[in-house]
């Protein structure tokens, strides 16, 4: 730090670097008015708020108590807060140390602080008194300093399946399609057969808070059920039998026996659309313009064309591929299995997996599998939750062929935005930072009754960091709400197990990456230190 006076030329130097700084943020905050917020932040009717205090202890470590006594402030006390989770059940301890010659925080006044709050109950008073010690000198985040006896639930009635039944219904035979797809195993019983249970509510057990209030245990509600006409229930005993052979379907409080219901040929205009509540198989084709929904799984063991498939609550399993001419569309709340896929749009709650895929839109909600066979995918978009795994991607021949992991367009188009505006904040402290490190606070520059020019330069790039302290938490905090609802999903990868082509473009969570080079065997991944999307190789 300058212990002389700034020279004329320096005093020009600290101006322009001061233009420069406000200048940066025009684009992205409008005008910033310094003295005016600087006003709002130090001077208001409640006093400076916490996080102020914060940043001038953090600077007047840095560049002494000059700027303290510049800004007319006191050397700071230690501070001390707690913060009680909405459950009551945890209160955390946060302790800032003293600047200057401040008074650290004693023991006596975090309990003061606690009882104020009327936290008496779960207190850890070792660890409390160890947090004082350390926050003398450092500072303490998040300390546990009191937590509560957790409440558990009551457990709501149930019927309870009993697991012994057969793997197919009597007199059907498994379906034999494609060996490379698997089968699903139906689950059935026969007529007579004990098939579930009926469980009583549990009452659970109360807790209590860091407030010493106990915590009522919700108690588990009693199930009325629902039975079914191929299902007769012993109310003494609470026991559930079959009437008929067939398969057991418990949802919620209903409980009955579905069939398997099989179609020996194709699913025409003869046979119309069909909605069925339990599994379907399909041994010929679905053919264009027909609907078949199920709530439960369905197997194609031929293919689809121009239809409608939907599976509200299983899986999808198709032999052979799908013919849609643009206007297919498949739908399953968990996988989708399917040799290929044509001008279609097929989505998989779960895994999506083919063996190629040209001009289609592909979505999985966990992944996106096509490694067997070509292993192509070409045009198109492609979704998937967690990851996608393909040989060949892309054509180099013109075909868009887009891949996004994890995020909305939506979500990315905003956080975009954000992201450059907290760019260009920092970018503004850190020169602000870098000009007042340089020429300091000197005691020459700060005359108490008439503030040189050099000083009041000075004074103003101070304040300016201040106000741009603020400015960046004020962004971070609304950053972080986007990063909250995309922290888990950042993670997704792309596996290409053969070659991509130029023209693709990949998308994981706010990064893009477009490929300008034919690529052999990599790994695509968000770096989360660089905040971009890089390509490894995959071994």
């Amino acid at each position: 730090m300058l212990k002389r006076m700034l020279t004329a030329q320096e005093i020009v130097e600290v101006e322009d670097k001061l233009s420069h700084v406000l200048g940066a943020l025009t684009p992205t905050e409008g005008d910033l008015d310094v003295d005016t917020e600087f006003e709002k932040i130090m001077f208001s009717k409640s006093g400076p708020s916490q996080e102020a205090c914060d940043d001038i202890r953090q600077m007047t470590r840095r560049f002494g108590p000059k700027l303290m006594q510049m800004l007319g402030f006191p050397p700071a006390p230690g501070a001390c807060r707690i913060q009680v989770s909405k459950d009551g059940m945890e209160a955390r301890l946060d302790i800032d140390p003293p600047a200057g010659d401040g008074i650290a925080v004693t023991v006596e006044q975090v309990r003061n602080l606690l009882n104020e709050q009327k936290i008496i109950f779960g207190l850890d008073d070792e660890a409390i008194e160890k947090a004082v010690e350390t926050g003398r000198a450092a500072e303490i985040r998040g300390l546990c300093a009191a937590h509560g006896r957790p409440v558990r639930a009551g457990r709501d009635g149930r019927i309870e399946p009993i697991k012994h039944w057969s793997p197919a219904p009597a007199g059907m035979d498994i379906p034999a399609g494609d060996p490379q797809i698997a089968v699903s195993e139906i689950d059935t019983v026969e007529k007579g057969q004990k098939i579930a249970k009926l469980v009583p509510p549990d009452p659970g057990e109360p807790g209590r808070d860091v407030f010493g209030w106990e915590v009522k245990a919700l108690p588990g509600k009693p199930v009325s059920p629902q039975v079914g006409e191929n299902v007769s229930f012993d109310a003494n005993a609470g026991y559930f039998y079959a009437k008929s052979p067939g398969r057991v379907v418990i949802l919620d409080a209903l409980i009955d026996i579905e069939k398997l219901m099989v179609f020996r040929g194709d699913v025409d205009i003869s046979v119309g659309h069909v909605l069925f509540p339990g599994e379907l198989m399909v041994r010929g084709w679905i053919r264009s313009g027909l609907s078949v929904q199920a709530d439960q799984d369905i197997v194609v063991e031929g293919g689809v064309e121009a239809a409608s498939v939907w599976s509200h609550e299983g899986s999808i399993l198709i032999g052979k591929g799908i013919q849609g001419m643009g206007l297919a569309l498949v739908q399953a709340a968990w996988d989708v299995t399917v040799k290929f896929v044509e001008q279609a749009t097929v989505m998989a709650g779960g895994v999506l997996k083919t063996q190629s895929a040209l001009n289609s839109e592909l979505a999985g909600g966990e992944a996106v599998i096509v490694t067997e066979g070509k292993g192509a995918v070409i045009g198109g978009r492609i979704y998937a939750g967690d990851r996608m795994e393909v040989r060949e991607l892309g054509a180099g021949t013109g075909d868009s062929t887009v891949v996004q992991l994890g995020i909305t367009p939506d979500i990315l188009k905003n956080l975009t935005k954000l992201k450059a505006r907290r760019q260009a904040a920092e970018q503004a402290l850190a020169d602000a930072e870098q000009t007042l490190a340089r020429y300091g606070l000197s005691s020459e520059a700060l005359q108490a009754q008439a503030m040189t020019e050099e000083g009041r330069q000075l004074l103003k790039m101070a304040k300016t960091v201040l106000v741009l302290h603020e400015r960046c938490r004020k962004i971070r905090e609304e950053e972080d709400k986007f990063n909250e609802s995309m922290r888990a999903r950042t993670e997704g990868e792309l596996d290409v197990r053969g070659r991509v082509y130029p023209g693709v473009k990949i998308l994981i969570g706010p990064a893009v990456h477009y490929v300008t080079e034919p690529l052999s065997w990599v790994r695509f991944r968000y770096d989360a230190e660089k905040r971009r999307i890089k390509a490894v190789p995959l071994v």
